[in-house]
């Protein structure tokens, strides 16, 4: 018992034990919560402290005589800024500054422009820092998201302070911003006398300032929007006013300046004629007024737009460069009054210039320009420009011709360091195209412009004063066309292989319509050894192709090899003319009348070219023989080539016989007849001229050669005396064609009687060796030297026999490649089986051979084979009705007509008697009779 109470003791007293150490660790416990629960309320404290902290801070950047400029940023930068800020950054400068912000580093959480979560606000026109000015103040922008291009690159103010207002919630956080501040002298802003109660309007007086600089209201930063400045210069009498950009950058909207624009007036308001209104970037750019005001407007707009492809960044106008301007003004009485009458009343000043000068043509047609102040000593350290512009219409063209008079400027050609004249014939004001420049005493040779203006500059940098120039001008008809004008004032050019090798000419003022009542000469003159090649890009004279002479024409004198042979071609309406080779000097006229309506007229190409660069390979003298002949093109049936010549002269026998052509094939580039095509036709790159020649004159051509171009088929041409010329031209942009076939005919006229062959219709007397040539030598419509005692024709040729023989051929030799390949497959076993032991009786092979021509005797063919089998050599025995001498007879595919001897395509044996064994050396007891078998072969 003891020792079990003694036990029990020992357990009672560890189970006391164990009861108070409980205890103890409980109380631990509660003394851990307990800390927890106050470190969390101390946490929860200090970042509520920090939270308030943040929301309401405030920061102050003010200008001191010692602190002019620093830096400024958001909590933390650039770590990440705190949540739920709510910061006031207050730049304050003096009562004549004005504050400068560039920010550098941006990102704040959000998306430009909607900004809901974190946002940075900018006021830049604040006057003062009570509450109600931010109020009614303007907001510059609110900015939010990671992009530095929608910020304005630089912010001044228009007063001297500027309010950045930074709000953060509380979701997420970001980098911030940076940036750098400083304060900048006010005064550069206010030029002259500012109006009252007017923020940017100030005039500007000459006899106060005599010169200086305007800037726009916070250049270089970003203007405001809704502006309406206003500049006035005022100067006294006899004084002129000079501006110059020096840097300019407005927001351009479009070519009208719809949103932010300057306009300069030349005069003293807004009511006074414009002489620019501008927008966008500007270099360097100077303008004079005409008298002693200028009258500068700068307005600004709202709601630009870009061209962006997202709708939220087109309303960024801040990416936009939109410095404003900088601009520098002077009052000067050294330049010319232009205020003086002009000289004449087709000369004026050109507004904005210092002395520009524009002379225009209208009623009067000459007149004289002079140097400023003429002939008093000119101003020195001036530019001025002299734009004389002739007439520029459809109706009319003209030209632009000076001469001086008198002429004295300091210097030495060709360098005229100490000023000059300088002329450009073609119209162009930069100083960098000139050809030359004119000092000295010498007068400058006489000029005219190569179209409707002629620029003039003269120059006085740096020169010593003199009496300057004095030059007559004169205003004379131009007909823009290329090439040496030999008469002046008259439409008359020469193209000579001297000056160039090839080129183009055209009627007056083409592209655009001709002038009525125009006569134009073109004259062309080759080198010895040369010939003219002519061919035509365009050519439009009008509707009606007939009757040249009542209609704008185009006439060309051909220059033959003799004198006696010359002969001229009209041409009109939308008729291409056809490429023209000329051996001696050509001369071409085109002569308007009047209700040319809208007509172009013609743009062609010449060239100088050798024989030796043509394609001359074909051509030359026929001499008939009282017979006849057949012509072809060059290469003929295949394509002709380009830059091709071919003459063809064909003599006849006797003076008193014609020649008789007939195209049996043609076909060209081009076509003559206007029902094939709407608009132009004609033979523009290759031709066939026609020489028929002259019945009492048979030496002159003076019948025009007739021109043969497109498709033509069967169409005989009779000449007028023993001889017929034929000519085929080809030009440089020809691209080919098939070509032709002609066939010529001696036609005799001897007498009364024909010792020959008499066509029946036509009655022309021919050779008779031109009878059945298969070829028509009567004239059209007449077919007897074909018909009378000619042979039939077959229905069938050799051509039909040789495509049946190729044909058959073809299908033999696959039958055996079949059967060799066959009968490798088998076995030696298989193919003595297969053998047949004797031929089957009645058996019959019909081969159909059909012939070409009937004429020739030649009928349908039949071979038939009674018995077929293998003879002691192994080979068939084939019986035919035919002899193996039999002939027959055929006509080639020629003009003449030739028999001629062909043996029977096939070898044949002579058909054994009915009854007869055909072959008795074949053992017939191995082999049993089967039914009789039909195996059938036709060869076409």
């Amino acid at each position: 018992m003891d020792a079990e109470n003694a036990e029990g003791g020992r357990c009672d007293i560890s189970g006391f034990m164990d009861s108070g150490e409980g205890d103890i660790d409980s109380q631990r416990m509660l003394e851990r919560r307990g800390l927890l629960v106050a470190g969390g309320y101390l946490l929860f404290l200090l970042i509520t402290s920090r939270a308030d902290y943040n929301r309401d801070c405030k920061h102050f950047f003010n200008s001191t005589t010692a602190n002019k400029s620093g830096t400024f940023n958001s909590s933390s930068w650039p770590g990440l800024y705190p949540l739920n800020s709510h910061c006031m950054y207050y730049f304050v400068g003096l009562q004549n500054e004005r504050v400068e912000l560039n920010i550098t580093d941006f990102q704040l959480q959000g998306v430009y422009p909607q900004c809901q979560f974190d946002y940075l606000d900018i006021y830049a026109d604040l006057l003062t820092l009570e509450p109600e000015a931010q109020i009614s103040s303007r907001l510059l922008g609110r900015f939010c998201g990671d992009r530095i291009d929608i910020l304005p690159t630089h912010i001044i103010s228009t007063a001297n302070i500027i309010l950045v207002e930074f709000h953060s919630d509380s979701h997420r956080s970001a980098r911030g911003f940076y940036g750098s501040f400083r304060f900048l002298d006010g005064s550069i802003y206010e030029i002259g006398t500012k109006s009252p109660n007017q923020y940017c309007q100030f005039t500007i007086e000459s006899i106060y300032e005599k010169k200086g600089q305007i800037l726009s209201p916070t250049y270089p930063g970003v203007y405001p929007d809704n502006l309406n400045c206003s500049y006035g210069l005022h100067g006294v009498a006899g004084e002129r006013i000079q501006i110059s950009f020096n840097d300019f950058s407005l927001f351009h909207g479009g070519d009208y300046c719809p949103y932010d624009s300057l306009t300069v007036y030349d005069g003293p308001t807004r009511h006074a004629p414009v002489l620019g209104k501008f927008c966008g970037e500007h270099g360097p750019v100077t303008f004079f007024s005409s008298g002693e005001h200028l009258y500068l407007e700068f307005i600004t707009r709202t709601g630009r737009m870009g061209l962006a492809n997202d709708p939220y960044d087109s309303s960024v106008d801040y990416k936009f460069n939109r410095r404003g301007f900088n601009v520098s003004f002077s009052f000067r009485q050294d330049l010319i009054n232009m205020d003086k009458p002009a000289e004449s009343q087709n000369m004026y000043h050109i507004r904005g210039t210092a002395c520009d000068m524009r002379v225009i043509s209208n009623s009067s047609r000459n007149g004289t320009i002079n140097s400023p102040r003429y002939p008093k000593n000119f101003p020195v350290n001036i530019t001025c420009i002299y734009y004389i512009d002739g007439h520029y219409s459809q109706d009319r063209l003209e030209k632009v011709k000076i001469k001086f008079t008198d002429f004295s400027i300091p210097g030495s050609m060709p360098d005229c360091n100490s000023g000059y004249v300088a002329i450009d014939e073609e119209g162009r004001p930069d100083a960098r195209v000139f050809k030359e420049r004119y000092c000295g005493p010498y007068l400058p040779p006489d000029t005219s412009s190569k179209n409707s203006r002629l620029v003039l500059i003269f120059n006085t940098d740096n020169a010593r004063e003199s009496r300057g120039f004095s030059a007559f001008y004169e205003f004379i008809p131009d007909y823009g066309i290329p090439g040496e004008n030999v008469e002046e004032g008259k439409c008359t050019y020469l193209y000579a292989s001297k000056s160039s090798k090839s080129g183009t000419f055209n009627s007056p003022h083409h592209p655009l319509r001709y002038p009525d009542n125009t006569h134009c000469r073109y004259i062309f003159r080759p080198e010895p050894g040369e010939r003219i090649l002519i061919s035509f890009y365009t050519f439009f004279l009008g509707e009606k192709d007939t009757a040249c002479d009542n209609n704008d024409f185009l006439e060309i004198f051909h220059s033959g090899r003799t004198a006696g042979d010359s002969y001229s071609v009209k041409h009109c309406g939308r008729r291409f003319p056809g490429p023209i080779l000329a051996h001696k000097q050509l001369e071409i006229q085109f002569i308007s009348r009047r209700n040319s309506k809208n007509s172009t007229g013609f743009e062609a190409r010449f060239e100088f070219v050798h024989p030796d660069s043509l394609n001359t390979d074909c051509g030359g003298r026929v001499h008939s023989y009282g017979t006849g002949g057949i012509i072809v093109s060059p290469g003929f049936p295949e394509k002709y080539s380009s830059r091709t010549y071919c003459r063809w002269t064909i003599k006849a026998s006797s003076p008193f016989n014609d020649i008789l052509i007939y195209f049996f094939a043609f076909q060209t580039e081009g076509t003559v007849s206007r029902e094939e095509t709407t608009s132009n036709y004609g033979c523009q790159n290759a031709v066939l001229r026609l020489y028929r020649g002259n019945a009492r004159y048979p030496t002159m051509y003076v019948e025009a050669p007739e021109e043969k171009c497109g498709k033509l088929d069967g169409e005989p041409f009779l000449s007028n005396n023993d001889t017929f010329e034929l000519e085929f031209l080809t030009s440089s942009r020809a691209l080919g064609a098939k070509g032709f076939k002609i066939t010529w005919t001696e036609v005799h006229k001897e007498g009364v009687s024909c010792d020959f062959f008499r066509c029946s219709k036509s009655e022309y007397c021919i050779h008779s060796e031109l009878a059945c040539n298969q070829v028509p030598n009567c004239g059209r419509g007449d077919n007897s030297d074909e018909e009378e005692g000619c042979p039939a024709v077959s229905k069938f040729d050799i051509l039909h026999i040789a495509i049946g023989a190729s044909i058959s051929s073809f299908f033999c030799i696959v039958l055996v490649i079949c059967g060799l390949y066959h009968r490798r497959r088998l076995s030696p076993e298989q193919i003595r089986t297969r053998r047949r032991p004797f031929p089957p009786e009645q058996d019959t092979v019909e081969v159909r051979y059909v012939a070409a021509d009937s004429s020739c005797n030649t009928t349908d063919r039949l071979l038939q084979l009674d018995h077929v089998g293998l003879n002691e050599n192994g080979k068939a025995a084939v019986t035919s009705p035919l002899t193996p001498n039999q002939n027959k007879k055929c006509l080639p595919d020629s003009a003449v007509t030739t028999p001629c001897e062909s043996p029977p395509p096939f070898s044949l044996k002579k058909q054994p008697s009915e009854g007869e064994q055909a072959i008795k050396t074949v053992d017939t007891a191995n082999h049993k009779p089967h039914t009789p078998r039909i195996q059938k072969v036709s060869i076409v």
